[in-house]
C-alpha cells in the first residue's frame, strides 16, 4: 500500500482542474504508449507527498487523484478567465479549453512537468487532445496563440514545446483568483501609477513644454500611433516632473512601466530577475497592446537607457525598434545617459528635448513652492537659484531633510543649504579636485580579467564583489597593459556598492623630504579607515618595486612602511600596475587575489568600434582590419572618443582604423638593432 502524506492545501495549485486535464492526457496517452508517471510529478500534480524515485503506472496514478472539488469557486473563476482572455485577445471561442489549460499549468507544476514527458514521449497527444477539446485544427491553434505571443503573454505560440507557454509572474494567482471584467483588472499587478504633478506646464518655459503638450496632445486627437517622446539631461533635472505636470495637462494617467511587481507597496520576489530589462519590454508590450483604444493613459519609461544598452542580449533590436515606429499608446522614455542610446534608435522618436539645469530665474519660481512649509527669505531663494546645478531634485531632497527637522526661518537655510552643498559635491558638480572619468562609460563587458596564479576566475571576482559588500579587508593586485579598464573596474565596483573611493596617484605619496612618505602612506590609510573608502593605488608599480633595486635606505622604508600597512588595513585595497614584474615579491604575498587584464577581444573590438562611431554595421574591411589589431584596449577607442569630441566635423570612420591600428603597434614589441637576440 502507497503511503501518501497530504501536504497543506494551496487552491492556487488547482489540484482538482490539473487532475482532471491530467487524467484526459493520461487516457489518451495510453494509446500511444506512455505507461508511467514519474512520483515527483504526481507529487506536484495532486498535492501529495510520495516517496521520489518511484514510477507509478496510468492506473495507480489516476487513483490518486481527487473524487471531489474542494473548491469550486476556483474551477468556475478559471473557466471565466479562460473566456475573459479569448475576448480581451480577440480569439475564437472555441480556444477556451486551450486557455484553461495555459491558466492551469501556470499554476500547477506537476501539469507543466507531465505535458513536458508528454511532449518528449510523443508531441501528436497534447495536439490530438486539443484538437478533439477546441474543434480547431493544430494549425488554427497556432495562428490563435499568436497575438498572445506577440504581446508578451505567453514566450511563444509552440504546442511542441509546452514550457513556452508560460506567462508572467504576476498574473498567474490572478488568473485563479479572481473574475476578470476589465482589462484594468488583469493589467493591476504591473500598473504603477506616478504620483500627482506638484507644478504647472508654465513653470516648464525653459525647456519648450509648450511644444510637446500642443503635439501630444494633437497626436492623441489624432490616434496616431509610434507616439515616442524622449526626455534627457543629468539626474534631477525635472524629466519625471515635466512627465507628470504633461499628463495632468492632458489629462491622462501616467503609468509608469517598471521591471518589478509591487504588492502592496512591497517589491515582490521579481526584483531578483536575471533579466529585468526583458521583463520591463514584457510588460510594456502587455501594456500597448490591452491599453490600445484607451484615452486615458500616457506611458512613461523611466532610467531607459538599459532597455536599449541590452537590445541583441535578451531580444530583438528590430522588435524594439518597431516598438517605437508603432506603440498605440503614447509614451515618454527618460534618460540621464542619452549617450548609450545608439543615433538609430533616437532617429525613431518623435520628439528629443533636453531638460537642462534650470535657470535663475525658474529656480526660484520653482522653489517657493517647494520651500514654502520651511518659511525661508526670498534673499535665501536668490542663493539657491544662483547655484548653477543646483538640480530641482537636490533642493527637494534639502527640503524634506529640513521638513522632518521641524525646522524654519534662518535653521531651515543653514540645513538646507548644506545638505545642497553636501550633494553636489558628491555628485562632482562642484568638485574639490578633478576626479578620475574615463572618456567612455565602463562596460563589464568589455573587461578580461584572469587570475594570475590560475585560480576560477569567476570565484575570484565573486570573492571580491561579497567583500565589498560587507567592506571586508580583501587586498587585490590588477596587472595589465594601460587602458584595459583595471581602474575603471574598481571605480565600477565601488559605485555599485556605494562606498566612497581614494584613487591615490604616485604624486599623492611621495615627497622630497626623507620620512614624509612613509607619513603620507600612514594618513592615507588612518583616512580610509576613518572614512570607510575603498583604497585604489594607480601605477602601485613606482612604489613597491623590488628591494634589491632599491637607490636608498628610503626607498626600502617607503616600502616596508606599505607593507606595514596592507597587513593591518581595515578597508578593500586595490593596487594597479603595468609593470608586474617591477614588483617587490614580499609585496607580492600580501595581495589575496591577483588578476591580469587582458587586450579585448575581437567581438569586443568590433562592438566597441559600433558604439563609439555610433554605427549599426561593419563593413568586411572594417572587420578584416580590426581581426588584426590583437592588442587594443577600451583606452584606444577612448581615443577615438575624444577626436569626435574636439573635431565634431570630422568624417572619424574614415580615419578610425588608421588612429586605432597606430595605437595597436605602439605595443608591439620593439625588435633590438644587432645580430644576436
Amino acid at each position: 500500500m502507497i503511503n501518501v502524506k497530504p501536504i497543506a492545501k494551496h487552491t492556487k495549485h488547482c489540484y482538482y482542474l490539473a487532475t482532471q486535464i491530467a487524467e484526459d492526457l493520461l487516457l489518451s496517452a495510453v494509446d500511444y504508449g506512455f505507461e508511467y508517471m514519474p512520483s515527483y510529478a504526481i507529487n506536484s500534480l495532486v498535492g501529495i507527498k510520495l516517496q521520489h524515485g518511484i514510477n507509478h503506472d496510468i492506473d495507480s496514478t489516476l487513483a490518486l487523484f481527487p473524487l471531489k472539488d474542494n473548491y469550486p469557486v476556483m474551477a468556475e473563476t478559471v473557466q471565466h478567465n479562460a473566456r475573459f482572455l479569448c475576448e480581451l485577445f480577440k480569439l475564437d471561442a472555441a480556444m477556451k479549453p486551450m486557455m484553461v489549460l495555459i491558466i492551469v499549468l501556470n499554476a500547477n507544476a506537476g501539469l507543466k512537468e507531465l505535458l513536458n514527458l508528454l511532449a518528449d514521449h510523443d508531441t501528436d497527444i497534447l495536439i490530438h487532445w486539443l484538437e478533439q477539446e477546441t474543434g480547431l485544427s493544430s494549425d488554427d491553434i497556432h495562428g490563435q496563440l499568436e497575438p498572445l505571443a506577440r504581446n508578451r503573454f505567453i514566450e511563444g505560440a509552440a504546442l511542441l514545446l509546452p514550457h513556452l507557454l508560460r506567462i508572467p509572474e504576476p498574473f498567474r494567482l490572478l488568473l485563479v483568483t479572481e473574475k476578470l471584467t476589465r482589462r484594468e483588472a488583469l493589467l493591476a499587478p504591473i500598473i504603477k501609477h506616478s504620483p500627482a504633478a506638484q507644478f504647472k506646464l508654465k513653470q516648464f518655459e525653459h525647456v519648450n513644454a509648450d511644444l510637446v503638450y500642443r503635439y501630444l496632445r494633437a497626436a492623441m486627437a489624432q490616434r496616431l500611433k509610434g507616439v515616442n517622446i524622449l526626455l534627457y539631461g543629468a539626474a534631477g533635472t525635472g524629466k519625471t516632473e515635466l512627465s507628470r505636470t504633461l499628463a495632468k495637462a492632458l489629462r491622462r494617467s501616467l503609468v509608469e512601466v517598471q521591471s518589478v511587481q509591487f504588492e502592496d507597496g512591497k517589491v515582490t520576489e521579481e526584483f531578483l530577475s536575471k533579466e529585468p530589462t526583458s521583463q520591463r519590454l514584457t510588460y510594456l508590450n502587455l501594456l500597448q497592446s490591452l491599453l490600445d483604444g484607451s484615452d486615458e493613459s500616457l506611458l512613461l519609461v523611466d532610467e531607459c537607457e538599459s532597455v536599449f544598452k541590452h537590445a541583441d542580449e535578451h531580444y530583438s533590436k528590430e522588435g524594439l525598434m518597431r516598438l517605437l515606429e508603432t506603440n498605440p499608446v503614447p509614451a515618454i522614455w527618460i534618460t540621464n545617459h542619452v549617450s548609450l542610446l545608439e543615433p538609430s534608435y533616437i532617429r525613431r522618436f518623435k520628439l528629443v528635448m533636453e531638460i537642462p539645469v534650470p535657470d535663475e530665474a525658474f529656480s526660484f519660481a520653482m522653489s517657493k513652492t517647494m520651500l514654502k512649509s520651511l518659511k525661508v527669505s526670498d534673499a535665501f531663494r536668490l542663493v539657491l537659484a544662483s547655484k548653477s546645478n543646483a538640480a530641482p531634485a537636490y533642493i527637494a531632497n534639502a527640503a524634506h531633510v529640513a521638513s522632518t527637522l521641524a525646522l524654519t526661518g534662518d535653521e531651515a537655510e543653514i540645513v538646507v543649504l548644506d545638505v545642497i552643498d553636501a550633494t553636489l559635491e558628491a555628485c562632482g558638480e562642484e568638485p574639490p579636485a578633478a576626479k578620475y572619468q574615463g572618456q567612455l562609460s565602463f562596460d563589464p563587458s568589455c573587461l578580461n580579467l584572469n587570475a594570475i596564479d590560475g585560480q576560477d576566475t569567476q570565484s575570484i571576482i565573486s570573492d571580491i564583489d561579497t567583500a565589498i559588500a560587507n567592506y571586508l579587508p580583501v587586498r587585490v593586485l590588477l596587472n595589465g597593459p594601460p587602458g584595459t579598464g583595471k581602474t575603471g573596474w574598481v571605480h565600477h565596483l565601488a559605485e555599485t556598492h556605494g562606498i566612497d573611493i581614494m584613487h591615490i596617484k604616485c604624486s599623492d605619496v611621495l615627497s622630497k623630504y626623507v620620512g614624509e612618505s612613509e607619513q603620507n602612506i600612514a594618513a592615507l590609510f588612518r583616512e580610509a579607515h576613518r572614512t570607510k573608502k575603498l583604497m585604489l593605488f594607480d601605477e602601485v608599480d613606482s612604489l613597491l618595486s623590488q628591494r634589491e633595486s632599491a637607490q636608498a635606505q628610503y626607498e626600502v622604508q617607503l616600502i616596508n612602511e606599505l607593507l606595514s600597512q596592507l597587513e593591518c588595513n581595515t578597508m578593500p585595497v586595490f593596487a594597479a600596475t603595468n609593470a608586474l614584474s617591477a614588483i617587490d615579491s614580499a609585496v607580492m604575498r600580501r595581495f589575496d587575489f591577483k588578476l591580469t587584464c587582458d587586450y579585448l577581444t575581437e567581438s569586443q573590438r568590433q562592438t566597441l568600434y559600433r558604439q563609439v562611431l555610433g554605427i549599426n554595421k561593419l563593413t568586411a574591411i572594417e572587420v578584416d582590419q580590426l581581426h588584426a589589431l590583437q592588442q587594443l584596449t577600451p583606452g584606444d577607442f577612448a581615443i577615438v572618443a575624444r577626436r569626435m569630441l574636439f573635431q565634431p566635423n570630422h568624417n572619424h570612420r574614415a580615419t578610425a582604423i588608421a588612429l586605432l591600428t597606430q595605437e595597436n603597434n605602439r605595443k608591439q614589441a620593439t625588435r633590438r638593432i644587432g645580430f644576436i637576440n
